[in-house]
């Protein structure tokens, strides 16, 4: 499932992921990506609307069940007072090349608004860390998200 997320941001025609348990991934990676658009304080709307194109399109769903998964990952947020099981679980179904590719997909939520202020990159940092991801590794994924939204 991840290696099909891994090859899909790899490749210039993106494949969609298989079904197998996407709706349960689809959900995790929803809900890391709002927590790090929150970041800032808020979810703005392009990070909302970035975070619900990304997952319909990585995890073939419905604009409109993206859109909820969207909806519903912003509403959970503001009771999570914690991302390590989240991570946890995220880390567990993956390897690392599969890992990095979520990073890069919640680097291009950071960077939606197109700033990164300092509470962002203290997230990302924490972030990569947690999913045990390098910094080097991170930080491409960084510029790949930046090139993926045009900034860079």
């Amino acid at each position: 499932m991840f290696k099909t997320l891994a090859q899909w941001l790899k490749s210039d025609n993106p494949q969609k992921l298989e079904a197998d348990n996407s709706d349960e991934l689809a959900g995790l990676v929803t809900a890391l990506m709002i927590e790090a658009a929150q970041a800032d304080g808020t979810v703005g709307a392009d990070e909302a609307a970035l975070t619900a194109n990304v997952i319909a399109r990585q995890f073939d769903l419905s604009d409109e069940k993206a859109r909820q998964m969207t909806d519903e990952a912003i509403e959970q947020s503001q009771e999570r007072v914690e991302l390590h099981s989240l991570l946890r679980r995220l880390r567990d179904q993956s390897d690392y090349e599969e890992r990095l590719g979520v990073l890069e997909m919640v680097w291009m939520v950071v960077l939606a608004d197109g700033r990164l202020d300092h509470i962002e990159a203290q997230l990302m940092r924490r972030l990569a860390g947690l999913l045990f991801v390098s910094d080097v590794d991170s930080g491409l994924a960084a510029q790949k998200a930046k090139s993926n939204l045009g900034l860079a």
